[in-house]
């Protein structure tokens, strides 16, 4: 028997309400993270037990929210249609599209714009390559918390807490080093090791409003990425900085 809040008799899961909110929120977290995962990646990843997790993706599933193909999952089309309607996607779209076009063209790589946003760094938008294959920069994915672009945030910051994979020594010279350098640079384990970059944007005030972020694909072209994304970011932030006055009608 189904209950009202969508469990069966005897199903384990979080409480109704907020507790499946949360849950469900988890799992579009976790899918954004990955890309795409299936039901046992998805409960090591959350924590959550395996037949709340299968519930929660079938109620998810018909409410269009998660697209299931070959037994595995992915965030859906009513999702995505909800995340186009965030008004700072739509404005870091125009003001980043010709600094990420140039950056793409010299790196051939994927790259992207992430931004802080509710406590977490959020991709806003970016540009797909042949790197996507290994790490999809996709607008409304939130990058992990010991990313380059967070780097870059917290070297510009106060003094935060080290991610749970840092050490407090680790975590301070990283931040020193991506203060010394301008750029942050950091090895991700995704089907091979993989290097990500990221580089600050600065606003009108000094402030670090963005990173510029690029899946580096060749590493014995660091230096030459590395200042593609300068480049770039330093468009963006002349961009901020003066923006183009309206055209008279």
């Amino acid at each position: 028997m189904v209950q009202r809040d969508g469990r069966e008799d005897g199903e384990a899961g979080p409480p109704v309400g907020r507790g499946v909110l949360e849950g469900a929120f988890d799992l579009l977290e976790e899918l954004a993270r990955a890309g795409e995962a299936g039901i046992a990646e998805l409960t090591a990843s959350t924590g959550l037990p395996k037949t709340t997790v299968h519930r929660l993706l079938r109620q998810l599933s018909a409410l269009g929210a998660v697209e299931q193909l070959r037994g595995r999952y992915r965030v859906g089309v009513t999702v995505a249609r909800l995340g186009r309607s965030w008004t700072p996607l739509h404005q870091w779209e125009r003001t980043a599209a010709a600094p990420l076009r140039h950056l793409t063209v010299e790196t051939r790589a994927t790259v992207c714009v992430a931004v802080p946003a509710a406590g977490c760094t959020t991709v806003v938008t970016g540009i797909a390559a042949a790197a996507r294959e290994y790490f999809p920069h996709l607008p409304g994915q939130t990058l992990p918390p010991d990313s380059a672009a967070d780097v870059v945030f917290a070297a510009a910051g106060p003094p935060a807490d080290p991610p749970f994979d840092h050490t407090p020594n680790q975590w301070a010279r990283r931040l020193r080093r991506a203060r010394e350098h301008g750029a942050d640079l950091h090895q991700y384990e995704w089907g091979g090791e993989r290097l990500c970059l990221a580089v600050p944007v600065h606003a009108a005030s000094g402030e670090v409003v963005a990173a510029v972020g690029v899946a580096v694909p060749d590493p014995r072209r660091i230096e030459q990425t590395t200042e593609a994304a300068r480049r770039s970011a330093r468009m963006l932030s002349d961009t901020l900085q003066h923006p183009p006055r309206p055209r008279r009608a």
